[in-house]
């Protein structure tokens, strides 16, 4: 056996151990995930995180206060682009939000937050221990007090601690079990997916999968389970 595959099989076993402890079903055909490269540098890495964020929290405010949307929020948003950099790194569907904005839009752009969750871990500004811990949605996290003190790109990524690669496989592999189990106890009740929200689980999976997959867009990600 080579020696990525046993990497691969000890990974599976030790997310098994904490699926039991979340009381979590899983499948035993699950393909393992082996070693990765990431394809994201930490520049881009840090950029998402921002612009995620930022985007998200505009979507909200498009879906809860119009008229803060319209002014404040827009101009906060525009802001963050400016001084961290962000024109380039902007998803369609962000720069719709900024600028002919409609409810399916918002509600997509909204939950990306759950995107910023991951990514906020990958730059070790959270802790494993929380994002291994079952979500629910709670706006944005309290996200935004790590770029708050900054008012550049490279003050922030000073900030950061970028994850292993090891350690970003480990989180992938169980969100990727965490999914399955959303995903069947839906479609069989009898399987038991804890306290996992399937919307949360999808959204920190997409992208944690965008690292390690060559497509600038982490909407055009498959999610098969």
């Amino acid at each position: 056996m080579d020696n990525n595959k046993q990497i691969a099989i000890n990974r599976r076993e030790a997310t098994l151990k904490k699926l039991g402890f979340w009381n979590i079903d899983h499948c035993k055909g699950l393909p393992l995930i082996e070693d990765y490269k990431l394809c994201k540098s930490e520049d881009q890495i840090c950029k998402r995180f921002i612009a995620s964020l930022f985007s998200s929290m505009l979507a909200c405010d498009y879906l809860q206060d119009r008229d803060f949307y319209k002014t404040d929020g827009k101009k906060i948003t525009e802001q963050a682009i400016v001084e961290f950099g962000l024109k380039n790194y902007l998803f369609p569907d962000e720069k719709k939000v900024l600028v002919e904005c409609d409810e399916r839009v918002a509600v997509n752009v909204s939950w990306t937050v759950e995107c910023s969750y991951s990514l906020a871990w990958v730059l070790g500004l959270i802790t494993t221990e929380e994002m291994e811990a079952p979500g629910e949605p709670e706006g944005d996290h309290g996200l935004f007090q790590f770029i708050q003190p900054f008012h550049n790109f490279e003050d922030f990524k000073a900030s950061c601690n970028l994850r292993q690669p090891s350690e970003i496989m480990d989180m992938l592999d169980l969100y990727y079990n965490y999914h399955w189990a959303c995903v069947d106890n839906r479609l069989n009740p009898d399987t038991n997916c804890g306290e996992l929200n399937e919307e949360v689980v999808m959204e920190r999976r997409k992208a944690l999968e965008w690292l390690i997959c060559k497509d600038k867009n982490w909407d055009s990600i498959s999610l098969d389970t």
